[in-house]
């Protein structure tokens, strides 16, 4: 009986002691198995990051693109703008010219009604003239209205003069 309970005991621990060492090789292997599964979720997040931060990139340079071909326009039609005011200078230039030669007529006349009309005309002249010295002073936002209110007063200044 002695050897009966001595081989019960003996195949207890050897059945324990194998379930034990099953148990540790499971936990093991479980363990591997999810460090395994984390390290696939991290690369993939990594990949992922990667993805988007080169997507981003091409945002970032698709975006600086079309700001420098804004620029660009910006800059021709700000050159454009600067070439028109400087006709339009120009025109108003020989505008009062062609005034000062009509104005000069009427006081070569030497009659009262020709210089008084000459003087009014003068007033005007000066007036068109003082408007034209802050063509380089108005901003884009009021150049419109600047020119329209220019133009009136040029008209003004043609039709007395005929």
């Amino acid at each position: 009986m002695r050897k009966i309970f001595a081989y019960s005991l003996l195949s207890a621990a050897i059945a324990v002691s194998g379930a034990c060492k099953k148990s540790a090789e499971d936990k093991a292997e479980h363990n591997f198995e999810k460090a395994r599964e984390n390290v696939k979720e991290q690369t993939n997040d990594v990949n992922k990051a990667e993805k988007d931060l080169r997507d981003e990139q091409k945002d970032v340079a698709k975006e600086q693109r079309d700001l420098a071909g804004q620029q660009r326009e910006l800059g021709q039609a700000q050159q454009q703008l600067s070439v028109a005011r400087e006709q339009y200078k120009a025109s108003l230039t020989a505008e009062l010219q062609q005034a000062d030669a009509r104005i000069n007529e009427l006081e070569a006349k030497g009659d009262e009604k020709s210089r008084e009309k000459a003087t009014r005309l003068r007033a005007k002249r000066s007036e068109l003239a003082a408007r034209m010295d802050k063509i380089g002073d108005q901003t884009d936002a009021n150049w419109e209205e600047f020119k329209k209110d220019t133009d009136k007063k040029a008209n003004d200044l043609k039709d007395d003069l005929d």
